[in-house]
C-alpha cells in the first residue's frame, strides 16, 4: 500500500511561512511508521512559490476599502494562490499514484482547496480512497461529508484511527466502526475515541532540512501537551484534542528535539498554547531543555501562551532556553466580556507578566479580538489603550467564525471563505467592514509609532506630543492632526484612505492624553 499524506495550497491575500510546518502529518506518519505500507509527506504550499489570481466574489464589497498601499499601515490588497498550481498537482498524481490519499485540514476557511486537491485526486485515480483528517473536520459542517470526491473523514485525534485505517485496510477487514469515522457508505460519524493517548514520535526526516525557515534557520515545530480545560467560547481546539490537559513526557519531548538537533535544527516552535499551564512540568523541560542544549538553539511559541501560567521565575527559565518572542493573548481588557467568553484573564497579571518580559529583554506580542459578538466599539479600543500603554507589539485578530464554536454567532458568512480575519466578515451588526478595516490600520499604525520611538530611543510618550516628536512623519501626523490615515500607492505618491469616522472620533477621544510605551 502506498500512502500519501497531503498539505494543500491556500489562497488568499496573505499567509505565514513560518507557520506551516506540517506537524499533524508528521505525528501521522510516526503513527504507521512500522507498518509495512510506503508513505510520504507531500508539502504543496511551502517553497512552492505563488502566483497573484483575481479576487473572489466573497471579497468585491470590501475591496474599496483597500486599495493598493505600501505604506506602514497598509492592509490587504492583492489575491495569491500560495503553494503549488493546481496544473503541477495534477502532474504529480499522473505520475505518482497512491493507494491512499491522506489530506490535512486544519483551517475552516481554506476547506475549498481541499476539496479542489480531492477532486484532483479522484479525476486521476477514482478508485483511490481520499480521506480527509485534521482540526477542520467534525459533523459541524458538511463540505467534506457532502463531497462526491470524499470517501473517509477522521475527527479528533487522528493518530490511533489512522492507524487502525490501514491495519485494516491491508487486512481486508471491516472499517464501519473505528472510533471518529465516517465514511461516504455508512454517512454517519462514529463517536471518536475517550481513551485518548498521546501521539507517537513525529516522523520528521521525512520532512526536507531546509524547507521551514524561522528567522533564517531550520526549524520544527513540537508539541508538548494535548487537550484544553479552559472552555473559552470562541475557541474549537478541545473539540479535537478534549478538556482533559494530557501532558507528554518530558523524555519524549526531549527525545524529538534530539532527533532534530542531530539533523541540524536549532529552532523549536511549541505550538501548543499549554505547555506552562502546570508549573512544575514546564519548569522540568525548560530546566532540561537548558542542560541538554544550553544556548545553541532558539525557542518560539507563536501558536501563544496564556499570561494566567506565567511567573518569573518561568519567564527566566524560558529566557535561559532560548526563547525569543513572547505571544500573549489577552483576547480582551472588559472583564464581562471575558465572563460571557469563559475567558480567563487577569488583566493586572497580564500588565505584569508584560512588564516581567521586557525586563528580562523579550520581545512581546499582545493578541486581543477585534468584533467579537456582541462587543462595543469602546470596549475594542479600551483594549487597545491596554495594550499600547505597555512594552509589547499589538497583535489585532478581527474576529472570524469557525463551526463548532460555542458561542453564538449572529451573521454566520454564507462561505467558507469569507470565515478569515482578511475578510472583516461582521460578526453582527454592531461593526461593519469599515470599522474593522478601520481598526486593523489603527492597530498597524500604533505598532508603526512604537518602531519609530524606538529609533528615537523615546520610551514612553504622552499621546498629545505625537505631532510635535513626529512632524516630519506624513503616516504618523496624519492621523494626530487630521483623523485620517495616509497610505503610499505604487508612484510613491501620499493618498488619504477611507476610514469610519465614529472609529477614529473614538479613537481620538479614548487615547487622547494616554502614554505609549515602546517596545525593542
Amino acid at each position: 500500500m502506498r500512502i500519501a499524506l497531503i498539505q494543500t495550497p491556500i489562497e488568499d491575500f496573505y499567509f505565514t511561512p513560518q507557520r506551516t510546518y506540517p506537524l499533524g502529518l508528521s505525528y501521522l506518519a510516526g503513527a504507521i511508521n512500522n507498518l509495512s505500507v510506503e508513505f510520504e509527506i507531500l508539502d504543496f504550499l511551502i517553497k512552492h512559490g505563488r502566483q497573484s489570481i483575481s479576487i473572489p466574489q466573497e471579497f468585491k464589497t470590501i475591496m474599496t476599502l483597500l486599495p493598493y498601499d505600501r505604506s506602514p499601515i497598509s492592509a490587504f490588497h492583492s489575491y495569491y494562490h500560495w503553494g503549488a498550481s493546481w496544473e503541477k498537482i495534477a502532474d504529480y498524481f499522473s505520475k505518482e499514484s497512491y493507494d491512499l490519499y491522506a489530506i490535512s485540514s486544519n483551517f475552516y476557511t481554506y476547506s475549498q482547496e481541499v476539496l479542489k486537491v480531492a477532486e484532483i485526486i479522484k479525476s486521476i485515480n477514482p478508485h483511490s480512497t481520499v480521506i480527509v483528517g485534521g482540526q477542520n473536520v467534525g459533523s459541524e459542517h458538511k463540505l467534506f461529508t457532502q463531497s462526491e470526491y470524499i470517501d473517509i473523514c477522521i475527527q479528533g485525534e487522528g493518530e490511533t484511527p489512522f492507524r487502525e485505517l490501514v491495519k485494516r485496510l491491508l487486512r481486508g477487514q471491516e472499517i464501519s466502526d473505528i472510533p471518529g469515522l465516517w465514511n461516504s457508505n455508512l454517512s454517519i460519524w462514529n463517536e471518536t475515541n475517550k481513551d485518548r493517548t498521546f501521539p507517537y514520535i513525529a516522523a520528521q526526516k521525512l520532512l526536507p532540512f531546509d524547507k521551514y525557515i524561522i528567522a533564517g534557520e531550520p526549524s520544527i515545530m513540537i508539541a508538548t501537551s494535548r487537550g484544553c480545560p479552559m472552555g473559552c467560547k470562541f475557541c474549537s481546539v478541545s473539540r479535537t484534542f478534549g478538556h482533559k490537559l494530557r501532558l507528554r513526557p518530558v523524555e519524549s519531548i526531549l527525545e524529538e528535539m534530539q532527533i532534530a538537533y542531530d539533523r541540524g535544527i536549532r529552532v523549536f516552535d511549541i505550538e501548543d498554547d499549554n505547555f506552562t499551564f502546570i508549573k512544575e512540568h514546564s519548569m522540568d523541560l525548560l530546566e532540561k531543555i537548558i542542560a541538554r542544549f544550553g544556548n545553541k538553539i532558539s525557542l518560539y511559541a507563536m501558536n501563544g501562551l496564556s499570561a494566567e501560567h506565567l511567573d518569573e521565575k518561568i519567564i527566566q527559565l524560558l529566557k535561559h532556553a532560548g526563547m525569543k518572542l513572547l505571544n500573549l493573548s489577552i483576547a480582551t481588557s472588559s472583564k464581562k466580556q471575558l465572563e460571557l467568553m469563559n475567558r480567563h484573564t487577569n488583566i493586572s497579571h497580564f500588565q505584569k507578566i508584560v512588564q516581567i518580559a521586557y525586563n528580562y529583554k523579550l520581545k512581546v506580542m499582545g493578541h486581543f479580538i477585534a468584533g467579537l459578538p456582541g462587543q462595543p466599539l469602546q470596549e475594542i479600543l479600551e483594549t487597545m489603550k491596554v495594550l499600547s500603554e505597555l512594552p509589547l507589539i499589538l497583535g489585532i485578530s478581527p474576529f472570524y467564525y469557525i463551526p463548532g464554536m460555542k458561542m453564538e454567532v449572529p451573521n454566520i458568512p454564507n462561505s467558507c471563505k469569507e470565515a478569515r480575519l482578511s475578510r472583516f466578515w461582521p460578526a453582527d451588526r454592531i461593526l461593519d467592514e469599515n470599522d474593522l478595516i478601520t481598526l486593523f490600520r489603527l492597530s498597524r499604525w500604533i505598532n508603526y509609532l512604537k518602531k519609530q520611538m524606538l529609533k528615537k530611543r523615546i520610551c514612553k510618550l504622552n499621546f498629545n506630543e505625537i505631532s510635535l516628536i513626529f512632524a516630519d512623519d506624513p503616516f504618523i501626523t496624519s492621523l494626530i492632526t487630521n483623523s485620517s490615515f495616509t497610505g503610499l500607492d505604487a508612484k510613491n505618491l501620499l493618498y488619504e484612505h477611507q476610514h469610519s469616522k465614529r472609529v477614529m472620533n473614538s479613537f481620538m477621544n479614548i487615547f487622547n492624553n494616554s502614554y505609549i510605551y515602546c517596545t525593542f
